[in-house]
């Protein structure tokens, strides 16, 4: 099913956000900046089962308005809601597992500086991550933004070199759906895949250290 290549980028966004937290937990985390904590919260959450908290340190409306583009500002408020809701469904059931099974491949990260961005921020990041034998480098940019009380939320994760998440994501699955059948099509395949999964909770699978 189309709608299932989706989550190979999902999963892209969920094990680079690991390694983020996973280095942070290395560091003095009074010295953190606002952006790496919050990185660091998001999967701590994830780690430990509370995969609805989690969820609210994603910006879902301003991912909704990358995935769909101009649709986003034709459909009703109650359309959007549903997208993002049905959207963070399927990426809970299907990366946050996986979150869970990966902590050990991160050896080091370095930050850089967060650079101005709209109303958000960017924050690049090398991750040093141990692939068998050899140790690789990744480059990382994440997009966050800043919610109403300012804390920052993220929106879209880059790997250096290729198209963002929500990029792909729009381009090889969201719009082609949107132009077969618009928001109705796509909410209704959406359904269908989130019914696959329970709904997200905070089910803690272990106590924290």
């Amino acid at each position: 099913m189309r709608i299932q290549r989706w989550f190979i980028h999902g999963l892209l966004f969920a094990l680079v956000a690991l390694f983020a937290v996973q280095a942070s937990a290395r560091r003095d985390r009074r010295s953190a900046k606002p952006e790496e904590a919050m990185l660091g919260k998001l999967v701590n959450n994830v780690r430990y089962g509370l995969d609805k908290t989690a969820l609210g340190f994603l910006d879902g409306e301003g991912q909704a308005r990358v995935l769909l583009g101009p649709t986003f500002d034709k459909a009703t408020p109650e359309q959007r809601a549903e997208f993002v809701r049905l959207f963070h469904h399927i990426f809970a059931g299907i990366a946050f597992p996986n979150m869970r099974d990966s902590f050990q491949h991160l050896t080091t990260i370095t930050y850089d500086p967060p650079k101005p961005n709209g109303d958000g921020v960017l924050v690049g990041s090398v991750l040093h991550v141990q692939a068998g034998p050899k140790e690789q480098e990744i480059k990382v940019i994440y997009q966050l933004s800043k919610a109403a009380d300012g804390a920052p939320r993220v929106v879209d994760v880059t790997i250096v070199g290729d198209k963002s998440m929500l990029t792909n994501i729009r381009d090889d699955q969201v719009q082609p759906i949107l132009s077969e059948g618009g928001m109705p099509k796509l909410l209704e395949l959406l359904k269908t895949r989130a019914a696959e999964f329970k709904a997200p909770a905070d089910a803690p699978t272990t106590a924290k250290p």
